[in-house]
C-alpha cells in the first residue's frame, strides 16, 4: 500500500499574501498621506452585493450618491476596494471581488470620474469582517460580500 503526500498549491499562500499586502498599501498610503498632510480621509462607505456581481438592492443609488461628493472637487480622490466571503477557491474570490471593484469603477465613470482620481483592487477574502455574535456563518459569509469606498481630499 502505497500513500501520495498532499502538497499544497503554493499560489495560493502567495496570492492571499499579494491581497493582503494590496489591502494595507492601499490602506497604509492613505493613512501616511493623511499623516504628512497630503490627504485627508473623508469618510469609507460599504456597499452590499446580493450575489455576484450585482449589487444588493438601492446599493447603486446610495454608492452614485457617494460617488457625487466627489465629482466637483479635483482634490478628491475615490478608492474602491472590492471585497469577498473567505470560503471556496481563493484564486476565483480575487478575480470576483476585482470584478466587483470594477462595478462601482464603472458606475464612477460613467458619472463622469476620471480615472486619475480613482484606485480600484480587488482583495478578496483577505480583509475579513468580524462575525457578530449570534450571527450564522451564511449571513456572515453574505455580509463580506461588499465593495468599500472611500473618498480622501487630496491637498
Amino acid at each position: 500500500m502505497t500513500s501520495k503526500a498532499v502538497e499544497a498549491d503554493p499560489a495560493l499562500p502567495r496570492r492571499a499574501f499579494i491581497a493582503a499586502a494590496l489591502s494595507a498599501v492601499v490602506a497604509g498610503g492613505a493613512v501616511a498621506l493623511a499623516i504628512i498632510g497630503q490627504t485627508t480621509i473623508a469618510r469609507t462607505e460599504s456597499f452590499r452585493f446580493s450575489r455576484g456581481t450585482s449589487l444588493a438592492n438601492g446599493e447603486e443609488e446610495r454608492l452614485r450618491g457617494v460617488l457625487a461628493s466627489a465629482l466637483p472637487d479635483d482634490r478628491k480622490h475615490v478608492v474602491i476596494v472590492g471585497h469577498t466571503g473567505t470560503t471556496g477557491d481563493a484564486d476565483a474570490n480575487l478575480e470576483l471581488s476585482e470584478k466587483r471593484a470594477q462595478v462601482a469603477a464603472q458606475i464612477a465613470r460613467a458619472m463622469g470620474l476620471p480615472d486619475d482620481r480613482l484606485t480600484v483592487t480587488g482583495i478578496g477574502g483577505s480583509a475579513p469582517l468580524p462575525q457578530d455574535d449570534g450571527e450564522s456563518d451564511r449571513a456572515h459569509q453574505s455580509r463580506m460580500a461588499r465593495v468599500d469606498v472611500t473618498v480622501q481630499v487630496r491637498r
